[in-house]
């Protein structure tokens, strides 16, 4: 293969850029890197770029003029953003990182789950009441979290959460059967391993099949004490049909990382709940060492004919 030369380095951070381009030039003094911090640099370098080396919010609507774009190298773990220009982009490349998300993820998911069983929030009020009220924590070893997605990051998590003594079921469309889960559920099952979760979370990807895949008939089906985890992309979850079922009950709770709307707007009614916790898109850092030692790694495949690591399929969406 004829490796290409020129790779345009974009991230929404202008910072991270120039760290970006500093690790990969102290490995490859050779090649030829064009950093870019907003839509109007990438134009002028985007019809002579070989490499699209990017995180998520690249204007995709410009790789149109990168006739000789061969390879993107995402810097997230969702790609939604760059499939919308799949059609133009078939004969790309698409590569995504893996292994590098999922310890970050699963100390956020089981920080979180720890916080509601110790009731922390209960904690934190009396203390500021220097109120003495003893009160009965719950054992996360007498719940059962269920991850839907046991990808990468998904499987990372559901490892962890088993070791804290919980009983672990997944759902995905392909169980893999890991050993240290208690069940897997596959296609045409998702009502029954809702059923049966204290915790649910989300580490799916986002694609035309996943969108909206909690809503209101979901979570109908699930336990009144059930609380949601989204670790992965809002748009898995109908923001509406969430606020109705903690509003009627139906549900006990969430925590929020990720929303279809982002930043979340202040007036936005999820903020005055009191049975949600929300973050602003921090359960999985995007740290630029480990990403540069991704895309250097796949670099060097490339530039051999291998394989890459952590190749899209443009028709499934992940």
């Amino acid at each position: 293969m004829n490796p290409g030369r020129s790779i345009l380095v974009y991230y929404h951070i202008p910072e991270y850029v120039d760290r970006y381009r500093r690790l990969i030039v102290e490995e490859r003094p050779d090649l030829e890197i064009l950093p870019c911090m907003n839509r109007e640099e990438i134009e002028k370098v985007i019809d002579r770029i070989d490499i699209l080396f990017s995180g998520s919010s690249f204007p995709v609507e410009i790789l149109a003029k990168a006739r000789r774009l061969r390879w993107i190298q995402s810097m997230s773990a969702g790609v939604e953003n760059f499939m919308r220009g799949r059609d133009a982009l078939k004969d790309v490349v698409l590569t995504k990182p893996q292994g590098i998300f999922g310890p970050i993820m699963a100390e956020y998911v089981s920080g979180y789950i720890l916080s509601l069983t110790q009731k922390m929030r209960r904690v934190h009020a009396q203390q500021k009441e220097h109120a003495w009220r003893p009160f009965v924590v719950e054992s996360v070893r007498d719940k059962t979290v269920g991850v839907m997605g046991l990808g990468s990051v998904g499987s990372v998590i559901a490892d962890l959460i088993s070791r804290l003594g919980a009983a672990v079921v997944g759902f995905d469309e392909q169980p893999p059967h890991l050993p240290f889960m208690k069940r897997e559920y596959g296609p045409g099952e998702l009502d029954d391993f809702l059923k049966v979760c204290d915790f649910v979370v989300l580490t799916l990807p986002l694609t035309e099949k996943t969108a909206g895949l909690l809503s209101a008939r979901r979570f109908t089906v699930m336990k009144k004490n059930a609380v949601v985890i989204n670790v992965s992309r809002g748009g898995l979850i109908r923001t509406r049909d969430l606020i109705d079922a903690l509003e009627t009950g139906r549900i006990a709770g969430a925590v929020l990382d990720v929303f279809e709307e982002e930043p979340l707007p202040s007036d936005h009614a999820l903020w005055a709940r009191e049975d949600v916790v929300l973050t602003p898109h921090v359960s999985g850092p995007s740290l630029p060492e480990d990403l540069t030692a991704v895309f250097l790694d796949n670099l060097t495949r490339w530039e051999s004919g291998s394989r890459l690591q952590g190749i899209v399929d443009w028709d499934k969406g992940y």
